[in-house]
């Protein structure tokens, strides 16, 4: 039997693309935090792992973002402050889960951004716009009225973790070389493949992008190619937008330096904090009774 929402104990966990956050909450407080990597393919299974971690007893309840299936995902346009929570049972843990959302046009889904979206909209209220949140899917957020109106997907940075590693190229990048790409890719998106192909090609020859400093300027290169196509292919969600940026800033400055090029402002918020504001605020929240899925 799932436990109530009135508790004053209990843990919130957010199932990230590459790890799991949890915190065990007390009176609304943060009393322990804890992130473990992301290593099994099955969402089931990491939960599991960082509740027996963090030893969180089967008595208590837990509040999850990143859960639930596919099929249980809620059709856009939706409020993420009035969606309702559903019940699972996981191995005697009582689990409340946040649905994802999806989209039939163009075809989307989004599985572990509820609660970051929620939590931005909470911390920002009135705010309208649209919220970036790159990952291994990046999805673009259409919001007006706290409401999601519509999203697109791309898999822009999934593409980069690929190619950066064929390529053996460094975690730093030139800046410079970033914009120059994306100006050359925006407008010509679908120059895209030959480009790559040509930086790959380039790499590839004993006289050309030898020096560290080559290679700093090849991955800015590449992240410039396919953040052009992104925003080419994203122009309606971003263009005289106000814009919001959730992602680490491993991700975030990537694509704030390609935005900045185009001479568009954006407000960056950290993931963490956002995904915890948007478990506290469903945790809060009074409403229906969970459903099951």
């Amino acid at each position: 039997m799932c436990a109530s929402l009135s508790s004053k104990h209990w843990t919130a966990v957010h199932l990230g693309d590459k790890e799991t956050l949890l915190w065990t909450l007390a009176s609304g407080d943060v009393i322990h935090h804890q992130r473990t990597p992301r290593t099994a393919a099955d969402a089931k299974q990491d939960l599991i792992a960082a509740l027996s971690q963090a030893q969180v007893t089967k008595s208590a309840p837990v509040l999850v973002c990143g859960l639930t299936e596919p099929r249980a995902a809620l059709k856009v346009p939706v409020t993420p402050a009035d969606l309702d929570l559903m019940a699972y049972d996981l191995e005697g843990w009582p689990l409340l889960a946040l649905p994802g959302l999806r989209q039939t046009s163009p075809v989307g889904l989004m599985q572990n951004s509820t609660a970051q979206i929620a939590g931005f909209l909470a911390l920002n209220p009135k705010w309208d716009g649209v919220i970036c949140l790159p990952g291994a899917v990046t999805h673009w957020v259409q919001v007006s009225a706290a409401e999601v109106v519509s999203f697109q997907s791309t898999l822009t940075t999934g593409l980069y973790a690929a190619l950066e590693t064929r390529f053996a190229l460094p975690a730093s990048w030139s800046e410079s070389a970033l914009a120059q790409a994306v100006a050359d890719t925006i407008s010509r998106p679908e120059r895209l493949a030959s480009r790559l192909a040509e930086l790959q090609a380039s790499l590839q020859s004993t006289d050309t992008v030898s020096a560290p400093g080559d290679r700093t300027e090849a991955a800015g290169l590449l992240w410039g190619y396919l953040l052009g196509a992104d925003l080419a292919a994203t122009r309606p969600y971003w263009l005289g937008q106000n814009l919001a940026l959730i992602a680490p800033d491993s991700l975030a400055s990537p694509y704030i330096s390609a935005l900045a090029a185009q001479g568009l402002p954006v407000t960056q918020a950290q993931p963490d904090r956002m995904a915890l504001e948007g478990l506290k605020q469903a945790w809060r929240r009074k409403g229906d009774s969970p459903t099951t899925p």
